[in-house]
């Protein structure tokens, strides 16, 4: 039976040594974000160590809720071979997010100066800024969003929802999934503020999907590219 506190010990010795690396990671790309939008701003350790320690116990959360959930969260860690594996990589990681890319630079490009934008996207004006910007969106936002987030969603609604699982030939098992897309996804379009918030919400559905079928490195990769090539197309030509 899935219970609110049944985390198992023995697995949170492997959780630490995936949560400790994947947030140092995060906390040294956010730290070159930061950097490049303040160049004259000296490096602070504290606030460093304040970002490993933010994402590592995302991280750590995160892998705590999907283990009760029986959801691995990592593509590299599932069953199949590294063919099948490279394939849904490219399939739900490069392809839809160069697909996501070109449909928001279709949709927003009338709109990319208006007032509403951030004011960083509009003063953008190398690779590099496109570059570090997708980046670091793409590994903390799908750290906390999809990996977490979701996650967290999956297994409280699956909590609630255990009673009427099996109700309606089976198909009852559907709604903590359903609702936990929606609501991580509405969650991330608040996020990206009221004038963003359709397309956030969108992508975040989209992300979500992507997360499940091609793991957390295929939902980076497709955010990475959505938003360098969006960037670049956008604010850069």
């Amino acid at each position: 039976m899935l219970s609110l506190f049944a985390f198992e010990r023995v697995h949170f010795k492997a959780m630490l040594q995936v949560a400790l690396p994947l947030g140092f990671a995060s906390a040294l790309i956010l730290t070159a974000s930061e950097q490049n939008i303040h160049p004259t701003r000296p490096f602070s350790l504290v606030d460093f160590l304040q970002n490993v320690s933010v994402y590592s116990a995302c991280t750590l959360m995160a892998l705590l809720f999907a283990e009760q959930c029986k959801l691995e969260g990592f593509l590299v860690k599932r069953a199949g071979s590294r063919a099948k594996k490279f394939s849904l990589m490219l399939a739900y990681g490069v392809l839809a997010g160069l697909a996501m890319g070109l449909a928001y630079h279709r949709v927003f490009a009338a709109y990319r100066f208006t007032a509403r934008v951030p004011l960083r996207l509009r003063r953008m004006s190398t690779f590099y800024d496109s570059l570090i910007l997708s980046l670091s969106a793409a590994v903390t936002e799908e750290l906390v969003f999809r990996l977490l987030l979701f996650s967290a969603f999956l297994w409280i609604l699956s909590w609630l929802f255990q009673p009427i699982m099996a109700m309606n030939g089976g198909f009852n098992r559907w709604i903590p999934l359903v609702f936990s897309v929606v609501f991580s996804s509405l969650l991330f379009g608040f996020v990206h503020g009221a004038y963003g918030f359709l397309f956030a919400f969108a992508a975040g559905v989209s992300l979500c999907l992507i997360f499940l079928r091609g793991g957390l490195e295929s939902a980076v990769i497709a955010h990475f590219l959505a938003d360098l090539v969006f960037f670049n197309l956008t604010y850069l030509r």
